[in-house]
């Protein structure tokens, strides 16, 4: 008996791993660290995993895009941690009613993060949707016309998952239960496991026609829960990017094309109040600069916008979800230098799908039997990640000619610092009258870009210059570009 009684105890004792903190991802500043060394990355996600994981015929897809993933030199895939419907005989469902969890749904999440450890990537784990795939916030109103309604008499909507008591609870129910859930396959709790690189409490959540308050009083009251749970994990939002301080951004129509819905908080939540939450560690924001109205050009400008934002709180900024649908490896490659340039140099790309899947691909989907070229083009990224754009010589800044040049509709303007400088950049038209403030701030030493989208009846076809301006010395320089339409 005594033997089997040691089996015993070495079981127990492997059911209760602890890592040290050493082992999670943490920021500092602007940046992640991973140990003593800062953690930077491209990645991809990848929602389908826990699906496919709970098929034993498809349990392979998991295998093969963590395989590709460390082939390609990807370190992080996001997928998403949620699948509800009140179905509980799909062996794919996680959650069947508010309060009730199958256990073969929940073993095909722990499969995947079983696989992420055994290939050596980091997982973000999304908990929940604003959109009615695989459940989402649809599911929770559902659920509350059909056992609160007969109640109280109330009709749930979209709105209520934000700010409605009942429908928080479950959605702390479900978050205390999959960070405090043991992994069958590797006995480590999902809060201890430091194969998570972080935690997206929803993706992309918006509250059309509502206060922001509500969204980031959410936001609030659930990082603040999930950090009494789990303090090892970076969290952050999950969220798009959207706001209502168009002040905080690069002018709406020289760069946007005059997208204000992008600002004007028409989208019920705010980017720069989400950011400011001291529980959310790092900001989160997307991007889709087709589907928004403006050219993907221009999505370099949103990207360098968010950064500048996130900046003021001293929180690195992760461009969490992006994607193109015309010309992926031109614009990619253009968007990887911008976020080369950035504080964290990282990025997670929408969406890898695997090739046997192609049946559920999107417009952005891609994989490495269709999209050959952009695994070269990744690989490169990557390869660049180390290197920084910083000018030398006597110079301490210089002005290059935009490109393309003439252009229609859009044109990039790039200035390279020696060393840190507040900088001003202009335009002006042909009679030396000002049309607008392009750039103005302190800018740190390297490569800046300015991406203009003039998709807009702003300006007529014709010869105009910019100017940039650095001080202190007011050192000036000019070129000029052109127009046409």
């Amino acid at each position: 008996m005594k033997p089997l009684f040691t089996i015993i105890i070495l079981i127990t004792i492997s059911g209760h791993l602890t890592f040290s903190q050493n082992s999670f991802v943490y920021v500092k500043d602007d940046k992640f660290y991973l140990g003593k060394s800062e953690f930077y990355f491209l990645g991809f996600s990848a929602y389908y995993l826990q699906l496919v994981s709970s098929d034993s015929s498809r349990k392979h897809i998991t295998d093969d895009v963590f395989r590709i993933a460390k082939e390609t030199g990807i370190k992080v895939v996001r997928t998403w941690t949620f699948n509800s419907r009140p179905d509980s005989d799909s062996q794919s469902i996680i959650r069947y009613s508010p309060y009730g969890l199958k256990e073969e749904g929940l073993s095909a999440l722990d499969y995947v993060v079983f696989k992420a450890g055994q290939y050596n990537i980091k997982l973000v784990l999304t908990l929940e949707n604003n959109f009615n795939d695989f459940g989402g916030i649809e599911q929770y109103v559902k659920w509350g016309n059909t056992f609160l309604s007969p109640g109280n008499g109330k009709q749930y909507r979209h709105n209520d998952f934000f700010t409605d008591d009942s429908l928080k609870s479950w959605y702390k129910f479900y978050m205390r239960s999959i960070l405090n859930r043991t992994n069958v396959y590797t006995g480590i709790k999902y809060k201890d496991e430091p194969v998570i690189f972080s935690f997206e409490l929803i993706n992309e959540a918006s509250n059309t026609g509502y206060p922001v308050t509500q969204v980031n009083n959410w936001y609030k009251e659930m990082s603040g829960y999930f950090k009494s749970i789990d303090k090892n994990h970076l969290l952050t939002t999950g969220e798009i990017g959207y706001d209502t301080y168009v002040k905080d951004y690069s002018d709406p129509v020289f760069y946007y094309s005059g997208s204000y819905f992008l600002f004007n908080g028409s989208k019920g939540t705010s980017f720069v109040d989400n950011t400011s939450l001291k529980d959310i560690d790092y900001s989160s924001f997307h991007l889709y600069p087709e589907a928004w109205g403006f050219e993907p050009l221009g999505g370099n400008t949103w990207i360098n916008d968010h950064i500048s934002i996130s900046d003021i709180f001293n929180k690195p900024a992760l461009l969490g979800e992006f994607g193109v649908v015309g010309e992926k490896v031109k614009n990619y490659k253009i968007y990887f230098e911008t976020i080369r340039n950035t504080p964290s140099k990282s990025a997670i790309i929408w969406d890898y799908v695997h090739p046997d899947l192609m049946n559920i691909a999107d417009k952005y989907a891609f994989n490495e039997v269709q999209n050959p070229e952009l695994f070269s083009l990744f690989k490169e990224h990557i390869n660049l990640l180390n290197q920084d754009s910083v000018i030398t010589g006597n110079k301490d800044f210089v002005l290059y000619q935009n490109y393309p040049n003439p252009f229609n509709p859009s044109t990039t303007i790039k200035y390279s610092l020696k060393q840190t400088e507040y900088v001003k950049v202009e335009l002006f038209n042909s009679l030396g009258e000002r049309i607008g403030i392009l750039d103005k701030g302190v800018r740190i030493a390297g490569t800046h870009s300015l991406f203009l989208s003039f998709d807009n009846g702003l300006l007529a076809s014709g010869i105009y210059f910019y100017r940039i301006t650095a001080e202190p010395g007011n050192l000036s320089e000019i070129r000029k570009m052109i127009l046409l339409k």
